[in-house]
């Protein structure tokens, strides 16, 4: 499906949460006034034919965006509840730098079910809306620290979204998929090419 129509069918969402899945977070860009989101990662792809796997990096740009909410907080060990901390959509890449390139972990992004935004749309730092219409899609992510505990869930709904490398050029979203899933099957069947210092090896 070509992705500059924006359209995600069922397929589409199923293999680009594959490839999503263990990204670097590298940092966002927001145009609050164009409706539009830039998401930068470091993919885990394996190209056809390739001897080793790539560190892809890659940009991820949401338009026809409608609104976007975070949540940023901190639980230490002998709090009761998560304290939430003041940031604003301004300050969302700052956010995601603090956190030093943390993985995008789990295995569900685009059009997940709502149970983990109802988990933590009570303790918002901010939700803006850029416009009021409904849009077809949304992505959540998040960020953790283990010696700081803290915690950034990002959701953002968004219309379309395209795929491109660090200097602008487009990627296919079957040929990022397709890359994407390459390197999982290869990781799950124990392929060197596909391991990496921050991801278990397969069981």
């Amino acid at each position: 499906m070509n992705v500059s129509r924006g359209l995600l069918d069922s397929f589409d969402i199923t293999g680009l949460n594959t490839a999503l899945s263990e990204s670097t977070c590298l940092g966002v860009d927001v145009d609050a006034a164009q409706g539009r989101l830039q998401l930068a990662l470091e993919a885990r792809t394996l190209p056809v034919d390739a001897v080793t796997a790539v560190d892809r990096k890659v940009l991820l740009t949401f338009t026809g965006v409608t609104r976007v909410a975070a949540s940023l907080r901190i639980q230490k060990w002998d709090d009761v509840d998560p304290r939430v901390l003041p940031l604003t959509l301004e300050q969302l890449n700052e956010a995601i730098d603090s956190f030093g390139g943390g993985g995008l972990h789990g295995w569900e992004f685009i059009d997940l079910d709502d149970s983990g935004w109802q988990l933590w749309s009570e303790l918002l730092s901010f939700d803006t809306v850029l416009d009021q219409r409904i849009s077809a899609h949304v992505i959540e992510f998040s960020q953790e620290e283990g010696i700081d505990p803290r915690e950034l869930d990002v959701r953002v709904w968004f219309d379309r979204i395209e795929i491109t490398d660090a200097a602008g050029n487009p990627i296919a979203m079957a040929e990022f998929i397709e890359d994407g899933q390459r390197w999982w099957r290869a990781h799950d069947s124990g392929d060197t090419r596909a391991s990496h210092i921050d991801i278990a090896p397969p069981l």
